[in-house]
């Protein structure tokens, strides 16, 4: 963490004070939601406008469409089970193949969405909508950084070892595309661990 993040941590955000005309029912809900969530209702209607400002408005403008993971998870490994019933000799050959040019292609779709939300098309900038994405989509992301210069990027997605080898070849990408290092990275079929000396 250098000082510019030590201020941003220890300097206090400033707030407004402001007053909306709401339906009953959408208030009866917020405050349902806040009481289940153990939170009060002004820190609910903050994280609600705060995920609308850094995530939701973007969405339909970069062509994002919500996704169950229970979808995402068959995609992959139904191609796998075609794959197997066409009686393709390398399967793990061919997975790889389809792994490689998904991650291609979703590094190409992240120019564009990251440009597009950001206006930066930077190793961090990606990284920081990748992680927001993550949140948004209910998938469990950490970062830490340890012995000074050494990151870890951890992702807990529970969607299958074809998606794990996916994160791990997108995560290979960025780190070698955006800030031309080499990353180790392990993988199981719940969750990528990636470190890196940054």
């Amino acid at each position: 963490m250098d000082s510019s993040d030590l201020e941003k941590v220890t300097t206090p955000k400033k707030t407004k004070s402001i007053t909306f005309r709401l339906d009953t029912m959408v208030i009866d809900e917020l405050q349902r939601e806040a009481h289940g969530a153990e939170i009060s209702l002004n820190v609910l209607v903050n994280q609600v406008l705060r995920r609308y400002i850094e995530w939701d408005r973007f969405e339909n403008k970069v062509g994002m469409i919500p996704i169950p993971k229970s979808i995402l998870c068959s995609l992959l490994n139904q191609t796998m089970e075609v794959a197997a019933e066409a009686k393709i000799a390398d399967l793990e050959a061919y997975r790889d193949r389809i792994v490689k040019h998904v991650a291609e292609s979703a590094l190409k779709v992240m120019k564009d969405t990251v440009l597009f939300m950001r206006n930066d098309y930077s190793f961090w900038t990606v990284l920081d909508v990748l992680r927001r994405y993550m949140k948004v989509a209910g998938i469990t992301s950490d970062h830490r950084v340890e012995q000074g210069r050494k990151h870890v990027f951890i992702i807990q997605h529970d969607l299958g070892e074809t998606w794990s080898l996916f994160a791990k070849e997108l995560l290979l990408m960025i780190f070698s595309e955006l800030a031309n290092v080499k990353a180790e990275i392990n993988a199981t079929d719940k969750t990528v661990k990636a470190e890196v000396n940054l």
